[in-house]
């Protein structure tokens, strides 16, 4: 019984739901061939699909849901804070509390403003250091993911259509890991770049930067008046006070999302003072930021559990059920003739496949892996929930046990993929 077998009446809703939405979605990486699993609910690490199907739930919403799905915290912070008016058109001390939080955090957050999307946050960051520099460029890495707008495409030319190539232009790229290659950049635009955008930690396969990589690019952009922007949304996760914190970099602006919103939508931009006074409204010529929801009283009760529950021993805990199921996969891998690679860093993983070596940089990812497809929908089969692309993290609803099932589940999916004999053997 294959993957349609098993899921007839997602089959179903997703023939209907594309009566109303293109595609029957509304989030275009969600989607996969022949059709995605309708989810009815989740709970804890499970979520269970519209034909009643249980899966060990490996994204949590794309890393979103530290804490699963339906922490009870969480959501007896969401209904009291319901209760009371979800969103409001002034300040409240919900927003102030998550905003210190995030400055007690993380020593380079000074000032926060808070959006309702990763994407946004980054948008705003970008806008701050144009407004604070007076410079037109943004220098950011091939592959690098900073959302859905126009000057942040994954590679040059990649914005697609809807983007004017007037935009395109304002954008520059290097390669991940590569200093050498940013120092060119920035001496070849003297004067005209305001800032150097990158994730700690790249999410298109889970590759770290190296730490010398990260001190290297703070010390040119400080030689040349760039602002150093670095993207967290993802690598928050990482450490109490985000990666940023693990690699002892302190860079000018960090974009968040993700977890500070205890699972609902939320994004937020932090600096120092100095730069993000340019958001102050007080001030004359001051950049201009608004947003119905930004900073609304739900999500920030939602998000302030959802901190106060990561705490540096959860951290730990969970990166230490990440390792162990690295090696599970790997080893699965193995067993099975599999040519492939596992990326992690610390409760962040990424299954390869059809390459030889750990992947440093965009350029080394195989984005179009055939066994990719083939283990993601094998995936699927046994119960694992992962992303097409072959994104995972750990949560803290789960512990050794779900862990152990969820290699025994992989391995199984793993012999299924190689029995089928489309595979390439090492």
């Amino acid at each position: 019984m294959d993957y349609a077998d098993r899921t007839p009446r997602s089959r179903a809703l997703n023939e209907q739901f594309q009566r109303w939405m293109p595609g029957g979605d509304t989030r275009s990486i969600t989607w996969f061939a022949p059709y995605p699993a309708v989810i009815d609910h989740g709970a804890g690490n499970e979520l269970i699909d519209a034909d009643g199907r249980s899966y060990i739930d490996l994204l949590n919403n794309y890393t979103a849901l530290v804490h699963g799905h339906a922490h009870p915290l969480i959501v007896q912070a969401i209904a009291e804070q319901a209760a009371r008016g979800t969103v409001f058109p002034a300040p409240h001390a919900g927003q102030a509390a998550l905003a210190a939080e995030l400055a007690r955090r993380v020593p380079s957050v000074e000032r926060v403003r808070f959006t309702n999307s990763g994407s946004e946050a980054v948008m705003q960051a970008i806008k701050a250091a144009r407004a604070f520099t007076g410079r037109p460029l943004l220098v950011k890495a091939k592959g690098g993911y900073h959302g859905s707008w126009d000057q942040v495409p994954l590679v040059a030319g990649e914005a697609g259509q809807g983007t004017p190539t007037e935009l395109e232009a304002l954008v520059r790229m290097v390669p991940y890991n590569d200093l050498d290659a940013l120092e060119a950049l920035l001496a070849a635009e003297v004067g005209r770049v305001a800032a150097v955008l990158l994730e700690p930690v790249m999410g298109e396969g889970v590759i770290a930067a190296d730490a010398d990589y990260l001190h290297g690019v703070r010390e040119l952009t400080e030689a040349h008046g760039v602002l150093m922007v670095l993207d967290e949304v993802v690598t928050f996760r990482l450490a109490t006070g985000g990666r940023q914190q693990v690699v002892g970099v302190s860079p000018d602006l960090t974009t968040f999302g993700k977890i500070i919103g205890g699972g609902l939508p939320v994004g937020a931009v932090g600096g120092s003072e100095r730069v993000m006074s340019v958001f102050d409204p007080s001030r004359p010529h001051h950049l201009h930021h608004s947003g119905t929801f930004n900073g609304n009283a739900v999500t920030a009760a939602a998000g302030m559990v959802s901190l106060q529950l990561l705490t540096a021993a959860e951290i730990e805990r969970i990166d230490g059920l990440a390792a162990a199921l690295a090696s599970g996969l790997r080893d699965a891998m193995a067993a099975n003739g599999l040519t492939g690679q596992v990326t992690r860093c610390g409760s962040l993983l990424h299954l390869h496949f059809d390459v030889e070596a750990e992947p440093r940089a965009f350029a080394d990812l195989a984005l179009d892996s055939p066994t990719l497809e083939r283990m993601h929908l094998a995936c699927m089969e046994e119960g694992l929930f992962i992303a097409p692309r072959g994104l995972m993290n750990t949560s803290t609803a789960m512990n050794d046990a779900v862990v152990a099932e969820a290699a025994e589940r992989f391995a199984r999916a793993a012999a299924s993929v190689a029995r089928a004999g489309r595979t390439t053997v090492a």
